[in-house]
C-alpha cells in the first residue's frame, strides 16, 4: 500500500462483541492508505507494541456509514460483516485528519451529517474541527516561516478549507503589508519566505483568489513579491515590475468609455504576463486552466461590450480609412482589429458570429484592401491576419463582399498582387489560406458557388498562375485545337521558355505558393481548373520548375504533378502522353540516382502509383517511351513492375481481341449476360451501358431523319361506334395475317399456356384419326362450341359461333367439345396430355378461304360506316 501524505495518529481500536460491550483490540498508529492492488483506499492501524502487527484494515465504503463523535472518536459500522468498529484518538488533530481524509474520498462535505456537533463542544467554529486542524499565523515578520510552511505542505484535501479561510479576511491585503515592511528592511530571508507564500497561494488553482491577487491595487506588490525568488541566487531578482513601470505599455487608439472592460483588458493582460514571465515552470495544468478560464471570461466580456458600443466600430473603421494618417497610427488600429479577431475565435459561436455581424454593419472589409497595397510589409500582415480570421469565421462573409467589389474587384487583385509580388515571403503563406478558404466549394452553397468560382475563372485565374506560367489566358472554356500551337510552347524536354527566370527569392515566396495553390485546384475545381490547364499547357509550364535547383520548388512541382496522375482522368493522362510530361522527373532520377533524398522518393511513389493502380495509358507510354532509361535504374524494382505491367497488359490485349458488339464498341466479360433481347429494353450493369455513352451521335442521326421525313397523319378523329368493335375483329385479324403476326390461341388454350402446361402443335398429326376420344367414349361429330361448355371461359351471349371462333389458316372456326385432361388416344400415359383436338386439314384451309371472304366483307360494311358518319359530322350530327 502508499502512505498517506500525512502521517501517523495514535489512537485506540475498539470494536463491538455480542454483548454489547467495547473490546479494546489495541493501540496504533492510524491512517488512511492507498492499496493500488485493490484499487481502494483502507482505514488502516498498525500495532505499536507487537512488531507492526496490523490491528485493523477497513475498507473505505462510499456509503455515509461514518460517524464522528466529540472530537477524539470516529465509529462506522462495516456493511460487510455487520461488526462496529470505533477509532478513540489520542489528539483531535489526529481525528479531524483521518475524518477529513473520509470525507474526501467520499465526496462529501466535512459539516455534512456525522460532523462534530459544535454546540455540544462549546466550539463557535462552523467547519467541524477546521478551525483545530488549521491555524492561520498572523501576517507577522516573526511568523512568516511558519505561513510559508503550512501553505505550501498543505494536503490536497485540506487546499479547499484554507482557500476558505484566506478568503473571509483580509489575510491577503495583510500579506502585501508584509511585503512592504519586509522589503524595505531589505530582509532577504523573510522576501524569500514571502515569495513562497505567494507562489503557494497561486498554487491554490482558486478563481476567486486569483480574482484578489489579480486586482488593481495588489498585483504590483504580487508581481514584486514573486521577483525574490530564492533559487535565482543572492543578489539578484527579476525586474517585474519595472516592465511595467518603465513605460507606457497600454495603447488605448479608440478611446473606451467603459471603466469595467478597461479592467478586464488589464487583468487579461496581467494573466498572460502571469503566465508566460511570472511562473512559466511553476504552473500546474490545473494553474493554466484556471487562469485561462477567467481570461476567457473577461474576452466574452470584453467583445460583447464593444460589439454593442455604438461608436467604437465606426471610430476604428474611420481610423482604418483614413489614407491620410502616419503609417504607425494605421499599424496601431490594425492590431487592434486583429487583436479582437483573434479573441473572437476563442469564443462561442453566437459572440463570435455578433462581433462579425458588427464587423460587416461598419464594412471594415473595405479598408483592408487598401492595407494590402501599402508598401509596409507588418501592415501588409497584420490586414491578412484580420482576413485570415475572417475566412476561418465564416469565408461568404468577405466572398459576398468580393462579389459587391464588382467589376472592380479591389480586394481580389490585392490578394493576388500580395502573392505574386516579389519579396514579403512571410505574407504569402497567409494568402494562399485566405484564397484557399474562399475558393473551397465545400463550404458554397447554389447560386454563390457558380457566381464566386465563374467570377475568379473569368478574371483571376490567369493572374494567380502567372508567376509560373507566364502570360496566359482566362476563362475555363473547353480546348480547341493544339493548345501548344496556341500558347507557343512545345513539349517540356524541348522548350526551355522564359518562365524561370527571376532571383531564388521570388521562386521560394511566389511560385512554391501557387503550385500549392493550383494542386488544391485540381483536387476540388475539376472542370473549371482542367480547360485551363489544357488551354495553357500550364502542366508543362509548372514542369519546367521541376528543373530548378531549389529542391522545395521542385518538390511543389512534383506534388502538383502527382495530383493530376491521382485523378486517373484520360484528359491529363493524353496530355501528359502527348507532351511527354515525365521527361523533367526522368532527368531528376538520373540526378538523384545516388542519393536517398525526398525529391527522389516522391518520384519513385508517383511511378509506383501508376503502376499499382495500372492507369493503363501511362504505364504503356513509360514503358515505351523511357524503356532504356527503366534499363539502367536498378536500385527499386518499380522500373522492372512497370515494365512487367506493360507486358501483361499487352499480352491480355493480345491473346483474344476485345468482342465487338453491334454498335462498335468493344464488348466486355459480362456482354453477352447483359445483352437486350430482340426488341426488348437494355438491361442496367454491364459493359453495354458504359459503351451508350462512348457511341457516337452520327449513328443515330440516320433513324432521326428518317423519322422527320415521316409523313403526318392530319386526319380529323372521328369517333366511332360501340356496336362496331364486335364488326371488327375479322378487319384485325385479316392485318395480323398479311402482316405475318402469329394467330392469336382461343382462350382455353391461352389459359392453360400462362399455365405452364404444355399441348402439342396446332396441326395434324400423320397417322392419327380425325378426333380423338378417350378409352369407352365413342368418337362423335365436331360440333360448334356451346356457351359455357368449357370450364372457366365465358363467351358474349351476343357472339356468334363465327366470332368466336379462332381467326387463323389451319384452325377451324368449329371445335368439338373439349376433352378429359391427362388421358390420352390408347389410354396410357405416352402421350402428352392436351386439349386441342386434331382435324383435318382440307377442312381447316376450306375455312380458312371462307373466313377470309367473310373478312373482306365486313371490311367493306366498315368503310361504308366510317363514310357515313363523316357525313353526318360535316352536316353537324354526331354520337352522344
Amino acid at each position: 500500500m502508499e502512505q498517506a501524505d500525512s502521517s501517523r495518529h495514535r489512537a485506540k481500536v475498539y470494536c463491538l462483541n455480542a454483548n454489547g460491550q467495547w473490546d479494546d483490540r489495541g493501540t496504533g498508529h492510524a491512517a488512511v492508505q492507498y492499496s493500488p492492488a485493490e484499487q481502494a483506499a483502507f482505514v488502516v492501524v498498525i500495532s505499536e507494541d507487537e512488531g507492526h502487527q496490523t490491528l485493523l484494515q477497513a475498507r473505505v465504503h462510499m456509503e455515509d456509514i461514518y460517524q464522528r463523535q466529540q472530537e477524539t472518536i470516529v465509529s462506522w459500522n462495516e456493511p460487510e460483516t455487520g461488526v462496529d468498529y470505533a477509532l478513540s484518538f489520542q489528539d483531535a488533530e489526529g481525528c479531524t485528519d483521518l475524518w477529513e481524509q473520509i470525507c474526501s474520498l467520499q465526496g462529501r462535505s466535512t459539516d455534512d451529517r456525522g460532523a462534530l456537533d459544535a454546540e455540544a463542544s462549546g466550539g463557535s467554529s462552523g467547519y467541524g474541527g477546521a478551525d483545530t486542524a488549521i491555524q492561520l499565523p498572523a501576517a507577522e515578520l516573526r511568523n512568516v516561516a511558519a505561513i510559508a510552511e503550512l501553505i505550501t505542505e498543505v494536503p490536497m484535501f485540506k487546499r479547499q478549507r484554507l482557500t476558505e479561510l484566506v478568503l473571509s479576511s483580509d489575510y491577503v491585503l495583510d500579506l502585501v503589508k508584509l511585503f512592504r515592511v519586509a522589503e524595505d528592511l531589505e530582509s532577504s530571508e523573510d522576501l524569500h519566505h514571502i515569495y513562497h507564500i505567494f507562489k503557494g497561494l497561486v498554487l491554490l488553482n482558486d478563481g476567486g483568489l486569483y480574482e484578489l491577487l489579480l486586482r488593481h491595487d495588489l498585483v504590483m506588490d504580487v508581481f514584486g513579491a514573486l521577483e525574490y525568488d530564492p533559487e535565482v541566487g543572492a543578489g539578484r531578482r527579476a525586474d517585474h515590475r519595472d516592465f511595467f513601470e518603465g513605460g507606457k505599455r497600454f495603447k488605448l487608439v479608440v478611446p473606451i468609455t467603459d471603466d469595467a472592460v478597461l479592467k478586464k483588458i488589464h487583468q487579461n493582460y496581467h494573466i498572460g504576463f502571469l503566465k508566460d514571465v511570472v511562473l512559466p515552470r511553476a504552473l500546474d495544468d490545473n494553474a493554466f486552466a484556471a487562469l485561462n478560464q477567467i481570461a476567457f471570461c473577461n474576452n466574452v466580456h470584453i467583445v460583447s461590450a464593444l460589439a454593442n458600443d455604438r461608436t467604437f466600430f465606426q471610430t476604428l473603421r474611420d481610423k482604418l480609412a483614413d489614407e491620410a494618417q502616419e503609417p504607425g497610427a494605421l499599424l496601431d488600429a490594425l492590431r487592434l482589429l486583429q487583436e479582437l479577431c483573434t479573441i473572437a475565435k476563442q469564443l462561442q459561436l453566437y459572440n463570435r458570429s455578433a462581433f462579425y455581424r458588427k464587423f460587416c454593419e461598419h464594412a471594415c472589409f473595405a479598408p483592408l484592401a487598401a492595407a494590402l497595397r501599402r508598401p509596409q510589409p507588418e501592415i501588409r500582415l497584420a490586414a491578412l491576419e484580420i482576413l485570415l480570421a475572417s475566412t476561418q469565421h465564416e469565408p461568404s462573409l468577405l466572398r459576398q463582399f468580393i462579389l459587391g467589389q464588382r467589376p472592380e474587384y479591389e480586394m481580389c487583385h490585392a490578394l493576388i498582387s500580395v502573392l505574386a509580388t516579389p519579396g514579403g515571403s512571410g505574407e504569402k503563406p497567409q494568402v494562399t489560406e485566405v484564397l484557399r478558404a474562399l475558393l473551397d466549394p465545400e463550404g458554397m452553397e447554389g447560386r454563390e458557388k457558380d457566381d464566386f468560382l465563374n467570377t475568379f475563372y473569368e478574371e483571376f485565374v490567369d493572374k494567380v498562375a502567372q508567376p509560373v506560367t507566364g502570360k496566359v489566358a482566362a476563362g475555363t472554356g473547353p480546348v480547341n485545337g493544339n493548345a501548344a500551337a496556341a500558347n507557343g510552347s512545345s513539349a517540356v524536354g524541348v522548350d526551355e521558355g522564359d518562365v524561370d527566370g527571376g532571383d531564388v527569392g521570388d521562386v521560394l515566396s511566389a511560385r512554391q505558393h501557387v503550385c500549392e495553390l493550383l494542386s488544391f485546384f485540381v483536387t476540388k475545381h475539376t472542370h473549371r481548373i482542367k480547360y485551363f490547364i489544357l488551354r495553357n499547357n500550364v502542366l508543362c509550364r509548372v514542369l519546367k520548375l521541376a528543373r530548378a535547383s531549389d529542391k522545395g520548388l521542385v518538390l511543389a512541382a512534383i506534388r502538383f504533378f502527382r495530383t493530376c496522375v491521382g485523378l486517373k482522368d484520360e484528359f491529363y493522362n493524353r496530355y501528359i502522353v502527348k507532351h511527354r510530361c515525365f521527361e523533367p522527373l526522368i532527368a531528376q532520377l538520373r540526378a538523384n540516382i545516388g542519393r536517398d533524398n525526398l525529391v527522389h522518393s516522391a518520384i519513385l511513389e508517383l511511378l509506383e502509383f501508376v503502376r499499382r493502380e495500372n492507369i493503363r495509358s501511362l504505364v504503356s507510354h513509360l514503358a515505351e517511351v523511357y524503356a532504356e532509361p527503366f534499363g539502367e535504374f536498378k536500385h527499386v524494382d518499380v522500373f522492372n513492375g512497370i515494365m512487367l505491367r506493360h507486358a501483361q497488359n499487352s499480352e491480355a490485349g493480345g491473346e483474344a481481341g476485345p468482342a465487338i458488339g453491334p454498335a462498335g464498341v468493344a464488348a466486355g466479360p459480362g456482354t453477352a449476360n447483359c445483352a437486350p433481347p430482340p426488341g426488348g429494353r437494355r438491361i442496367f450493369g454491364g459493359d453495354d451501358d458504359d459503351a451508350y455513352f462512348n457511341e457516337s451521335d452520327e449513328d443515330e442521326e440516320a433513324p432521326a431523319a428518317a423519322a422527320a421525313v415521316e409523313p403526318i397523319d392530319d386526319r380529323q378523329f372521328v369517333p366511332r361506334p360501340i356496336s362496331a368493335a364486335t364488326e371488327d375483329a375479322p378487319e384485325r385479324e385479316v392485318h395480323r395475317v398479311s402482316a405475318g403476326v402469329a394467330p392469336r390461341l382461343p382462350a382455353v388454350l391461352e389459359l392453360q399456356r400462362r399455365s405452364g402446361a404444355t399441348s402439342p402443335p396446332l396441326g395434324h398429326h400423320p397417322g392419327s384419326p380425325p378426333w380423338r376420344s378417350p378409352p369407352g367414349v365413342p368418337a362423335s361429330p365436331p360440333r360448334a362450341p356451346i356457351h359455357g361448355s368449357v370450364p372457366g371461359v365465358a363467351l358474349p351471349p351476343a357472339a356468334s359461333s363465327a366470332a368466336v371462333a379462332p381467326r387463323a389458316f389451319g384452325i377451324p372456326s368449329t371445335l368439338p367439345t373439349a376433352q378429359a385432361v391427362g388421358t390420352t388416344e390408347d389410354g396410357g400415359d405416352g402421350d402428352a396430355t392436351s386439349l386441342v383436338p386434331a382435324y383435318d386439314e382440307e377442312k381447316g384451309q376450306a375455312d380458312g378461304e371462307r373466313l377470309v371472304r367473310d373478312d373482306a366483307e365486313a371490311l367493306a360494311r366498315k368503310r361504308q360506316r366510317v363514310g357515313a358518319v363523316a357525313g353526318g359530322a360535316a352536316g353537324g350530327e354526331g354520337y352522344a
